[in-house]
């Protein structure tokens, strides 16, 4: 499995994919992701579709320095669950040993935990069962 790079510590604002010409635009919205001190890697996993067309969104777990457009080697390991559908998977890299969300360090689950300060009734946090469980049965979200 494989997730393109769609956003990077070095971007503080959203960023827009366009397939066409397979080039990434900044727009004049900033990220949530930055606005709440959140600076590991977000794009989407590369097999569940491509941006604007649903696809899922995903955000790695990582130290490793990436660029716009990086493809990189993942495994699911779990996910925040929304009442929206607009789930938002975690990963790390393939060749990282940890299998499951509760494997991360503190520090890597309290920056998680600031991107989604609020967990309403119906979402939460999830491991890689029900991340790979919605992975595959859930509508995939634009």
């Amino acid at each position: 499995m494989k997730m393109i790079i769609e956003q990077t510590k070095e971007y503080p604002n959203r960023m827009q994919y366009d397939p066409e010409t397979n080039t990434f635009s900044e727009s004049e919205k900033e990220s949530l992701a930055h606005a709440r001190g959140f600076y590991y890697p977000y794009g989407w996993v590369k097999e569940s579709g491509t941006p604007p067309a649903p696809h899922c969104d995903c955000m790695l777990m990582s130290t490793k320095e990436y660029s716009l457009g990086d493809k990189v080697e993942i495994k699911l390991i779990g996910m925040f669950k929304r009442n929206d559908g607009d789930h938002k998977y975690i990963a790390v890299e393939e060749s990282r040993e940890i299998n499951d969300y509760t494997e991360l360090t503190e520090e890597e689950k309290e920056a998680l935990h600031k991107l989604y300060p609020r967990v309403r009734e119906g979402e939460g946090w999830f491991g890689r069962a029900e991340a790979m469980w919605c992975y595959e049965h859930c509508e995939k979200a634009l």
